[in-house]
């Protein structure tokens, strides 16, 4: 009997154990980077919803979105210089891509004091 209530109380402690190494490893995983149609959102930047707009125009679609965050401009360039690239876009001006008859813009600005990353897709 000492020696089932032994087994039990140690398959529990592993199993209690398991259970909270698996969600402290699942709250130190990175963070899944969140996309915006085609477009990644760099981790760290948050969509400001209220700010953005898409269409389609018989040109091409329009989008433009809005991101903030503490990000420093050489980290933003250097995360869309990564990750445009293998999504087919080519880079032909600093923080500007075409691909497929369309252009993407990055550009920092300021609204209301704060400071704001926009994002734009138009056609060519």
């Amino acid at each position: 009997m000492k020696r089932l209530l032994a087994t039990t109380l140690m398959i529990t402690g592993m199993m209690i154990a398991a259970v909270l190494g698996s969600g402290l490893a699942h709250a130190q995983s990175p963070k899944q980077v969140e996309w915006v149609g085609d477009l990644p959102v760099m981790p760290g930047l948050e969509i400001e919803t209220g700010l953005g707009f898409a269409f389609d125009s018989p040109e091409g679609r329009i989008v433009t979105i809005y991101l903030s965050g503490d990000a420093q401009s050489p980290m933003v360039e250097d995360y869309y210089r990564g990750a445009m690239d293998p999504l087919g876009w080519v880079e032909k001006d600093r923080l500007k891509w075409q691909r497929e008859g369309e252009v993407m813009m990055i550009q920092q600005v300021s609204a209301a004091g704060s400071q704001l990353w926009k994002l734009s897709i138009r056609p060519e």
